[in-house]
C-alpha cells in the first residue's frame, strides 16, 4: 500500500478547509441530494463528499456506508487531491498503490473508485466527490465529465458561506442594483396607436393605487391624465422617436400620480410590434416598473457620494484657516445628516464648552456656551468609545437631556472627538424635529471620517499624514486625476492603495498618469478611455468596472467612481476612488454559471429526470434520458397530464409515495411500470423529492431508472438457480448416500487416509445438499408455491421441540441451548413445521457464532395483546455495523471471503424472513458489538387467548 503524499501547499490547503466551516457539522440535505444523484447516476454502491483533514478523511455526506470518517493514510481521496483531474482506479486489486489497502481487503471491499477534487474559491483542493463500488468498472471521458459536473455543484455548496461573505461586502452600487431587482413591481401595457385603445394589467393599476376596474375605459388618456405635466412632453417625444425608427426601443422615466395623491416614479419601456398595411404604426407593447425605491436610493447614494467627494476635496484643500475648515466641515455634516445644528465642543473637567457652532440664531447655541457635562448626553460618551444616536429625545430613557429639551432640540447624534489619542470633546449634530431617516452604518462611517478629519486638523499634523489616516479606513485608493488640454494626464494626489491595484508608485502616477492605462486589460481599455471622454464631455460621474493585470499575470476586476470638475485653465480634474472587486465579481460570475452547470448535469444524466408542479402535477421540464425511455418528444410530453405515463394499477402506489412526500419531503425508490408513447410498458424504479423555488412554490423532482435489463437478469438468475438446483439434487443425493455408506463401513474398513478423504467428501456433499434445499425453499417462497397450514399451537411445545432438534449442533464445541423466561399457556397461529424451520435457523446461527463452551438462551414474551415473540440470544461478537443493512438478503455473509470459518449458505435468514412474513409474522434482531446478538421471531397469538 502506498500512503498518499502531502501537497506542497498543505498548510494553506488545511486553512482553506477550516475556513469552509464544514468539518464535523451535521448532515445537510443539500449535500445528500447530490451524493444521492451521483450514486444513482453511476449505479454504484457508495457516493461520498469527503474532506481530507490532517490525519483523516471526514464525510460531509455519505451514501451507502454508515461510517463518517477513515484514516487519511489509507484513503483513496488523499491521492485524488494531489491533482486537479478526476482520479480513477478501475480495479484496486490490480493497482500497486491499493491492492493491499485495508479498505480493499476488508469492508467495503473497494474495487472501483473515481474522485473529482473539490476546490475552494482560492483553488485549494480540500476533498472530493467520489463514487465507490465493490466490483471493477470502466470509467470513460463522459463519465469523468459527468462526475466533474456533479463536483462543481458540490463546490457551489462548499463555497456558499464564503460567497455569502463576499456578497455582503459589495459596495453601495451593487446593493443598489440588488434593491432595484428585489423591489421591482412590473406592469404591462399594450396600445393601438390608431384607435388610442389601451390594455393594462392589474399590476399596472396597482402601481398607482387603483384596481383595474376603477380605471374604466382604457386608452391613451388614461395614461396622459396621470403623468406629471413636466414629464409628458419628454415621454411623448421619446415615443415618437421610437415610432419614427430613431430609437430601437421606447424608454422613459417619468412621474405618475398615485390615487393617494403622491407621485410615483415609473420606468416605462415599450416597442412597436406591428404596422397597418399602409405602413402606419399600429400595436405597441411594453412594461411599467415602479422605480420609486430605486430613484430614492439613487438620490441617497448620490448624496452620500457627493458628501464623501466633498470631504475628500476638503482634505486636499490646504487653503483657509482652521476656523474656516471646521465651519466647512460642520456645514457638510449638517447637510449630509439633514440636521439643523452642528457643534464641535471641548470638554474640560466638568465643563462642556462650545468651541465652534453652525446653528440657527433662535437656538441660542454659539461659541462660548458653557454647560455642565452631567446635564448633556456627552456625559455618556465619556464612559464609552464610539457614537451616540438619539432620534427622538422625547422617547429617550436618559435623564441628562434637560438642557437640549430647553433648547427645543429633539434629535441628537454625537461622536467622541480625539486628538492624538486623547479625548478633546465631541462632534455632534442635532435638530428641533424628530429625524425621519434612522441613523445607519453609512452615516456612522461618514461621521467617523468627519470626526477623524477634524481631529487631524486640530492636531496640526502634515497634510499628507492627515490624508493617509483618513483613507486607511476606505478600501482601494482615493485619487485626483487631471486631464490637461494638450492630452497630458497627471495625478495631483493618489493614496498608497494605487500600488496594490496598479503596481505603480504614487510618485510615478503624479508625474504621468498614462502609466496606469498600460496595466488595464487590452479588451477593456477602449471602453475605459471612452467612459472617461464621455464623463469629460458631459461632466457626469465616471463609473465603470474593468480588469487590471497583476504581477503574476492574472487579472483582477476593479471598480472606479469619480466626479469631474472643469478648471479655469480648460483642464478637467476627477475626484474619486478605485477599489478591487475581484471576489465580488467571482461571486457574481459563479452565480451566473451555476444554472448552466446544473442544466448540463440534468441533460447528461443517464437516469430519467422530470420536474413537476407539486400542486397541479403539470410537467415543467424533462431530460433527454426520460424522453428516450418513453419515446415522447419533449413538446408533446410537457403538454400531457403526468398520469398518462403510469398504468392505472400503480396509482395506489403513487398515492402512497405522495403521502410520504408530504410527511418527509421525499419518498424512497419503488418499482412500477411506465407507458411508452406507443402504449407498450417497461419497468422502472422511481424515487422523488420535494423542493421549493425562490417564490416558495412546491416542485417535485422525480428520478426514473429504466430497469428492463435488470429485470431480465433477475429472471435469468431465477431460472438458472431453479434449473441447477433441480438438476443437482438427484445425483447429489446418490453421492451423499454412497459416501455415507462408506463412512459406516458397509464395504469394509478403509485405510485411515482413505477414510479421512471419504469423510471430507461426505461432509461437503451434505453441505451442498443443504445449500440446494435452501435454494429450492427460497425458490418456492419467492414463487408463492410453498403451502402453509396455519393452525393453533402451544408456543412452549414448539420452542421445546426446536431446542431438542438443535442441541446436538453445539455438543462438539460445548455450546448449550438453555431456556430462559417463558410465557405460560401461550398459544399461537402458525404452520408448525415452518415455524420450527425458522426457529432452527436462528438457533443454529446462534450456536455457530457463540464462543466455545458458550450458552444460547431461548425465551418468549408478549408483544401487545395480539402477538408473541420468541427470542434467541447468544454471547458472540455481535452483528458487524456494516452488515446489518443486508443481513436478511439472500446469500448475505458478514465474512464473504473464501476462508470464512463459520460456513453456511447465506440463505437461512432470508428464508426465515420469507417464512415469517407468509405466516403474518416478522423477524428482527438487536446487537451490541462484542456483546452478542438477540434475534427474535414475532408470531400472531391465537384469538381466543384474551
Amino acid at each position: 500500500m502506498i500512503t498518499p503524499s502531502v501537497p506542497t501547499n498543505e498548510w494553506q490547503r488545511l486553512q482553506a478547509l477550516f475556513n469552509t466551516g464544514l468539518l464535523d457539522t451535521p448532515p445537510e440535505a443539500r449535500f445528500d441530494r447530490l451524493t444521492s444523484v451521483a450514486r444513482q447516476s453511476f449505479g454504484v454502491e457508495i457516493a461520498l463528499v469527503s474532506l481530507v483533514d490532517r490525519e483523516r478523511q471526514w464525510f460531509k455526506s455519505a451514501q451507502g456506508v454508515d461510517v463518517c470518517e477513515t484514516g487519511r493514510d489509507i484513503s483513496f481521496c488523499g491521492h485524488a487531491i494531489l491533482d486537479q483531474d478526476v482520479f480513477v482506479v478501475e480495479n484496486a486489486l490490480q493497482d500497486p498503490r491499493f491492492f493491499d489497502n485495508p479498505l480493499v481487503l476488508q469492508a467495503p471491499h473497494i474495487r472501483f473508485y473515481a474522485g473529482a477534487p473539490l476546490r475552494t474559491l482560492d483553488g485549494h483542493r480540500i476533498g472530493t466527490l467520489c463514487i465507490i463500488d465493490s466490483l471493477p468498472r470502466t470509467f470513460g471521458a463522459k463519465d469523468a465529465a459527468l462526475l466533474r459536473e456533479l463536483a462543481d455543484c458540490v463546490e457551489e455548496l462548499v463555497n456558499h458561506r464564503q460567497l455569502a461573505e463576499l456578497r455582503s461586502s459589495l459596495k453601495a452600487s451593487e446593493y443598489h442594483a440588488q434593491l432595484i431587482i428585489e423591489g421591482a413591481n412590473i406592469g404591462t401595457w399594450q396600445c393601438n396607436l390608431q384607435s388610442g385603445d389601451c390594455v393594462f394589467n392589474e399590476r399596472w393599476a396597482e402601481m398607482l393605487g387603483y384596481r383595474l376596474a376603477e380605471l374604466g375605459a382604457q386608452n391613451l388618456d388614461t395614461w396622459r391624465q396621470r403623468i406629471h405635466p413636466d414629464d409628458l412632453a419628454q415621454a411623448t417625444a421619446l415615443m415618437e422617436q421610437h415610432i419614427e425608427g430613431l430609437q430601437p426601443v421606447y424608454e422613459c422615466r417619468c412621474r405618475m400620480k398615485h390615487k393617494a395623491g403622491h407621485w410615483v416614479w415609473v420606468h416605462s419601456r415599450g416597442q412597436l410590434f406591428s404596422r397597418t398595411e399602409e405602413g402606419l404604426p399600429l400595436m405597441m407593447y411594453g412594461t411599467h416598473m415602479d422605480v420609486s425605491a430605486e430613484r430614492e436610493a439613487l438620490v441617497e447614494l448620490e448624496r452620500k457620494n457627493q458628501a464623501l467627494a466633498l470631504l475628500n476635496r476638503m482634505a486636499f484643500d490646504l487653503t483657509g484657516t482652521l476656523d474656516e475648515k471646521i465651519h466647512q466641515a460642520l456645514t457638510l455634516g449638517r447637510d449630509y445628516l439633514r440636521l439643523e445644528v452642528g457643534i464641535v465642543s471641548e470638554i474640560v473637567g466638568e465643563v462642556y464648552a462650545v468651541r465652534w457652532a453652525s446653528a440657527p440664531v433662535e437656538t441660542g447655541i454659539e461659541p462660548g456656551l458653557h454647560l455642565a457635562v452631567e446635564q448633556t448626553y456627552c456625559n455618556l460618551l465619556l464612559q464609552q468609545t464610539g457614537m451616540l444616536a438619539i432620534d427622538n429625545m422625547g422617547a429617550s430613557p436618559y435623564r441628562q437631556a434637560s438642557c437640549y429639551r430647553n433648547m427645543g432640540l429633539e434629535t441628537y447624534i454625537a461622536i467622541r472627538l480625539e486628538v492624538d489619542g486623547q479625548l478633546f470633546g465631541t462632534l455632534n449634530f442635532s435638530s428641533g424635529s424628530v429625524r425621519e431617516r434612522p441613523f445607519d452604518d453609512t452615516d456612522r462611517m461618514f461621521l467617523g471620517l468627519l470626526a477623524h478629519w477634524l481631529g487631524e486638523l486640530l492636531s496640526h499634523k502634515a497634510h499628507q499624514e492627515r490624508l493617509d489616516k483618513l483613507v486607511e479606513q476606505l478600501p482601494g485608493m482615493l485619487y485626483q486625476y487631471r486631464l490637461w488640454p494638450d492630452g497630458r494626464s497627471t495625478m495631483p494626489y493618489c493614496s498608497g492603495g494605487i500600488e496594490q491595484i496598479y503596481r505603480v508608485t504614487p510618485q510615478a502616477a503624479r508625474e504621468d498618469a498614462s502609466v496606469l492605462f498600460d496595466r488595464i486589460h487590452a479588451a477593456d481599455l477602449a471602453s475605459v478611455v471612452e467612459s472617461i471622454r464621455r464623463s469629460e464631455r458631459q461632466l457626469d460621474t465616471w463609473h465603470t468596472q474593468y480588469r487590471v493585470q497583476q504581477a503574476d499575470g492574472s487579472l483582477h476586476w476593479v471598480e472606479g467612481r469619480a466626479r469631474p470638475e472643469r478648471l479655469e485653465d480648460g483642464s478637467t480634474i476627477w475626484h474619486g476612488y478605485i477599489t478591487d472587486i475581484q471576489h465580488e465579481k467571482q461571486a457574481e460570475l459563479a452565480q451566473a454559471d451555476s444554472e448552466q452547470r446544473l442544466r448540463g448535469l440534468f441533460e447528461l444524466s443517464s437516469i430519467g429526470i422530470a420536474l413537476n408542479d407539486f400542486l397541479t402535477g403539470d410537467f415543467i421540464d424533462v431530460n433527454q434520458a426520460l424522453l428516450d425511455a418513453t419515446g415522447f418528444d419533449k413538446e408533446h410530453l410537457l403538454a400531457l397530464d403526468y398520469r398518462v405515463l403510469t398504468p392505472e394499477e400503480y396509482h395506489a402506489a403513487d398515492q402512497q409515495a405522495l403521502e410520504q412526500l408530504k410527511l418527509h419531503g421525499s419518498y424512497p425508490p419503488y418499482e412500477k411500470e411506465y407507458t411508452r408513447w406507443d402504449g407498450s410498458r417497461f419497468p422502472v424504479r422511481q424515487r422523488g423529492m420535494l423542493v421549493r423555488d425562490a417564490e416558495g412554490k412546491s416542485l417535485l423532482w422525480s428520478f426514473v431508472e429504466d430497469i428492463t435489463e435488470l429485470k431480465q437478469v433477475e429472471l435469468m438468475q431465477k431460472e438458472f438457480v431453479a434449473t441447477v438446483s433441480h438438476e443437482l439434487r438427484t445425483p447429489l443425493t446418490s453421492i451423499t448416500g454412497s459416501l455415507g455408506l462408506l463412512t459406516q463401513g458397509v464395504l469394509g474398513e478403509l485405510p485411515d487416509k482413505a477414510m479421512q478423504m471419504v469423510q471430507v467428501a461426505h461432509n461437503n456433499s451434505r453441505r451442498l445438499n443443504l445449500l440446494i434445499n435452501d435454494l429450492l425453499d427460497m425458490e418456492k417462497l419467492v414463487a408463492g408455491k410453498m403451502e402453509f397450514d396455519l393452525q393453533v399451537h402451544d408456543l412452549t411445545g414448539v420452542v421445546h421441540d426446536a431446542m431438542e432438534m438443535n442441541r446436538p449442533l453445539g455438543k462438539e464445541r460445548g455450546v448449550r441451548l438453555e431456556p430462559a423466561a417463558m410465557v405460560s399457556d401461550a398459544r399461537i397461529v402458525a404452520d408448525r413445521d415452518r415455524l420450527l424451520q425458522a426457529l432452527s435457523n436462528l438457533q443454529s446461527n446462534a450456536i455457530k457464532f457463540s464462543p466455545d463452551h458458550g450458552q444460547v438462551t431461548i425465551s418468549t414474551e408478549w408483544r401487545g395483546p395480539e402477538a408473541l415473540r420468541i427470542l434467541v440470544r447468544d454471547r458472540g461478537e455481535g452483528v458487524p455495523e456494516n452488515f446489518r443493512s443486508r443481513i436478511f438478503q439472500k446469500f448475505a455473509q458478514a465474512d464473504s471471503s473464501d476462508t470464512r470459518k463459520k460456513g453456511g449458505t447465506g440463505l437461512g435468514l432470508a428464508i426465515t424472513r420469507e417464512l415469517m412474513e407468509r405466516m403474518e409474522g416478522s423477524v428482527g434482531f438487536e446487537s451490541t458489538p462484542g456483546q452478542g446478538a438477540c434475534f427474535w421471531l414475532e408470531i400472531p397469538a391465537a384469538p381466543d387467548i384474551h
